[in-house]
């Protein structure tokens, strides 16, 4: 029993260790600049399709992904990046001022970039696993952020306690950080996805 589970624990942590070396080679290929959208959309693609089995985690695969998504990938990250950069640079403007009326204001500023973040996330979930346009994908990202507050401060944190873990051990960031994130999204959305599935099976 033990071994069935230390085997079963390797063999997930391997794909994950997979799937985030495939993230920097196709961050890479793609120049950076426009690599970091399209390798996301592979390694979240990868994922959903390995169901934890290493031998589902194949370059060839994600390169068709890769080619598939390019363009659109980019659109969706860099429309996140930009809005999250511009909310973090006027978090940033408000560090220069004082007064009480800053820290109501710094407070919003910060939930709306962990917002953007989460959505950001769910929504690269949500086109990986159902056949939606970007903005259908944005009005669900949208819905499940909201339709359970407590699943997004629970979500949130766990991608905070990533980061830190990460700061502290920097080579996880080569091989297990943005894997073990994208897990992370797919583990909280888990029953928003069944909903989905439910409602789309009823016609609705």
């Amino acid at each position: 029993m033990l071994g069935k589970l230390s085997q079963k624990v390797f063999v997930q942590v391997y794909v994950l260790i997979l799937l985030n070396l495939f993230f920097w080679a196709f961050t890479f290929i793609g120049g950076i600049v426009l690599g970091v959208g399209p390798a996301l959309r592979v390694i979240s693609e990868l994922y959903l399709d390995s169901q934890s089995d290493y031998q589902n985690v194949k370059f060839k695969t994600g390169w068709q992904y890769f080619k598939q998504y390019f363009w659109l990938a980019n659109g969706q990250f860099w429309g996140f990046a930009g809005i999250f950069a511009l909310l973090a640079y006027n978090l940033f403007l408000s560090a220069q001022l004082t007064g009480f009326w800053v820290l109501l204001v710094q407070f919003i500023l910060f939930f709306a970039l962990a917002a953007v973040l989460v959505t950001g996330g769910y929504t690269l979930l949500l086109v990986s696993r159902f056949d939606v346009t970007t903005k259908n994908a944005v009005m669900l990202a949208i819905g499940q952020l909201f339709q359970n507050f407590t699943q997004f401060l629970l979500t949130i944190t766990g991608l905070a306690a990533i980061g830190a873990a990460s700061y502290f051990w920097p080579g996880l960031i080569i091989f297990l950080t943005v894997a073990t994130a994208i897990r992370w999204l797919n583990y909280c959305g888990r029953r928003w996805y069944a909903h989905i599935n439910t409602l789309l099976a009823s016609g609705h």
